[in-house]
Formats: structure tokens, sequence, C-alpha cells
């Protein structure tokens, strides 16, 4: 028997959005999937068979796609909704990922006679709209619009969620599924903990994601100086991305605090090579400043948190009510001021302070992450929604 076909849409490349990868690795075992992105930027990820990736648009990097004009991009768009209406003619589902995927999955629907039930889910959330000129503001107010007409409304963390559902004027509340990892992606060896004590002597403090100001780049650099007048090997490592002129600055930090002996930039690495310098780590870093909102409402939707528990990592994360809230039950969270180095310093060293204490972090951390913050226990009661809508 055939299995049925969902379509999954996004705005973006998928591949890098790891919560929307491991959502259509867990579809795909259940039902054929059609994924509809945006070429830009190189294919980053390994999709099942049954999963048909169709690239729309020529090739081009994101900055590229940024610059273009306001006229190129309402054209993109408009193009953008024709492919989808023509791809998705005969699937069973519709699973829209961002507010400029879920209007062409609706505006689809609209123009065709097809009327498959859609999920959307958004990993971001702003709090302002943009003029009504650009593409942005444009897509802002049909989601107001449109969102009604979806069947099941999702997002990763409480707060984003309830901010969307008071903008949106949603009577009912949206699922949360938080952005976990798969465990069947974070598989580590029987013996994995021969490597706790290493760590613990030689220390390495990691961040992976995002680099910029937002995410405590230099307080991090500044934590590892005042560190290595206490730690004799320590050193710091970052990977992701970063633009060009943040980097200089960041390298510019590096050599201010003179530690550029203990510093190393890994550049942007595939999803799955992450694990390798995250497994080899001591503590990760999760650290974000309160300069907007979808930087506090981010205790579930942060997937670093998640990814540095399935290696078995302590980590330290910013001190927000937000943060508290979720995980001051973990025994392997530390708290600290993301913007004072002195407070950073205070819970790596917290973590450090004893190796049998240090041991049991990095066990319940693992434990944590096989037991319930992984991707396919939250995203289970979804799966069931899913399998019933298109019944």
């Amino acid at each position: 028997m055939d299995k049925k076909k969902i379509g999954v849409v996004i705005y973006a490349n998928p591949d890098y959005y790891p919560p929307t990868v491991n959502a259509i690795r867990l579809l795909s075992a259940q039902f054929d999937v059609v994924l509809i992105g945006r070429n830009y930027d190189p294919i980053d990820c390994e999709y099942p068979n049954n999963v048909r990736v169709i690239r729309l648009g020529k090739y081009s990097s994101i900055v590229e796609r940024m610059q273009a004009s306001s006229a190129n991009k309402f054209w993109e768009y408009i193009n953008f909704i024709v492919n989808v209406k023509d791809l998705f003619k005969d699937v069973s589902l519709i699973y829209a990922y961002d507010s400029f995927g879920y209007v062409a999955a609706y505006l689809s629907r609209f123009f065709s006679f097809h009327k498959a039930p859609t999920i959307y889910q958004n990993h971001e959330i702003s709090k302002y709209m943009e003029p009504l000129h650009s593409l942005t503001g444009w897509i802002q107010r049909a989601e107001k619009k449109f969102i009604h007409k979806a069947n099941i409304v999702v997002f990763p963390d409480r707060d984003r969620a309830n901010l969307f559902q008071t903008q949106m004027n949603l009577s009912r509340q949206p699922i949360i599924v938080p952005n976990f990892p798969l465990n069947s992606q974070f598989v580590l060896d029987e013996n994995w903990m021969s490597i706790i004590e290493m760590r613990w002597k030689f220390v390495t403090l990691f961040y992976r994601g995002w680099i910029s100001e937002t995410s405590s780049m230099k307080e991090m650099i500044t934590t590892t100086s005042l560190l290595s007048k206490l730690i004799k090997h320590i050193n710091i490592r970052f990977v992701g991305f970063i633009h060009d002129d943040v980097y200089n600055d960041l390298k510019n930090w590096v050599n201010c605090e003179n530690i550029s002996n203990r510093f190393s930039y890994l550049g942007v690495l595939p999803y799955k090579d992450l694990q390798d310098p995250t497994f080899s780590s001591s503590i990760g870093f999760a650290l974000y400043k309160n300069k907007s909102f979808d930087r506090v409402a981010c205790a579930s939707a942060c997937n670093k948190i998640y990814e540095y528990a399935a290696c078995g990592l302590p980590v330290v994360v910013s001190d927000f009510s937000t943060y508290r809230d979720y995980l001051s039950g973990e025994s392997w969270v530390r708290f600290a001021d993301p913007d004072d180095p002195h407070s950073i310093v205070s819970a790596v060293l917290d973590i450090l302070s004893d190796l049998e204490s240090y041991k049991s972090m990095c066990v319940s951390a693992r434990t944590a992450f096989e037991q319930k913050f992984n991707y396919e226990s939250v995203f289970s009661p979804l799966l069931a929604d899913i399998k019933s809508l298109v019944a």
C-alpha cells in the first residue's frame, strides 16, 4: 500500500533548521514527503529516500537574495507561490514553516480545488511590523489575515506562542514542540564516559551557533582570559555563522585579551560534523543578551542547549527568568549574567569545582536528553494529530 504524501514548505534553505530536518525525518517514516525550499547557500543535509527535495530559483547566497530589489523579491515570491500550488496538488497535508511558507501554502490552496489541511510552524517571532511596501511587511499582514485557517499552529517556546496568540487574536493556543535534537542522531559509544576526566583536566569551553554581539562573544572571550589565570589547561572554540566585520571584531578582542593561543574558530560545519567537537569539549555556552524578545523567549527554542546535553556536556545559559522557569531543576545547567564575564567565570568554576560532581553533571545531561529533551518524544503528540488529519 502506497504511503500518503505530505508537502513541507519553507521559504528558506531547510538544511539550516535542525528542527525542520528532524520533523521531516520523523514524518518520512510514516509518509512520503515533498519538501520545497529556496535554492540558496550550499546543500547541508541528506534526506531519506522518500523525501523529494525541490530547491526553487536560481542558486545564490542568502546575502545576494537579501540585497535584491523589492520588485525582484516580490516576483520571486509570486513564482514561489505558483510552484507550491503545482507541486502540492496531490498531497494529503501541507506542513508550512515560517510566515512566508504559510502564506504561500494558504494562497496555493485558495487558488486550487485541492484543500489539504495545513499545519503552520514558526521558529522565530517579531514584535514589530515591517513597512507595507516591503515583502516582509506584506507577508506579516497576510499571515495575520490567514492564520485562522491553519488547522494547527506550532511554536518551539511557550512565551513565543503566547505573544503570537495575542498578536494574531487566535482563539486556541498553539502547540509547543521544543527545538530538541533527534535521539537517533546523537548516539554515543558505550564507553563515552571514559573521556569525562580528560574534559575536566583539559578544559575546552565551546559555543556553537550564530556568532554575534548578542551571543556574548566578547564576554566569553574575557571569561576565558580570566580563567586562564586559574586553570592552566583551558581554551575556547567557536563554530558557526559569523559576518566578516564581526569576525574581525572578535579576533581583535581575542588579541586584546591576549588569548590567541587559547582561541580557535572552526568555521561553519555541517550539522552532522558538529557532534565531535561538541563531545570533546568540557562546557557548552548558550548565552544570549537581552537585546530582543526572541533571545529571551528561547528556553525550549535554543536547540544548542539540548545538543550539548545530548553529548553529555554541562551548560551555562543566560540568567533570565524564562530559562530558570524551564531549567532550574536540571543539575547540569548553570545560570550566568550574559553581560558579566565574572558571573560566567563563577558558573564555570562551579561546574569544574569537583571531578565527581562534574562526572555527575555529564551523566545527568545525557540522561535528561535521552528521557525528555529529544525530538522524538516531543514530536510524537503532533505526529498523532497529523495522522488524524490525513486519515
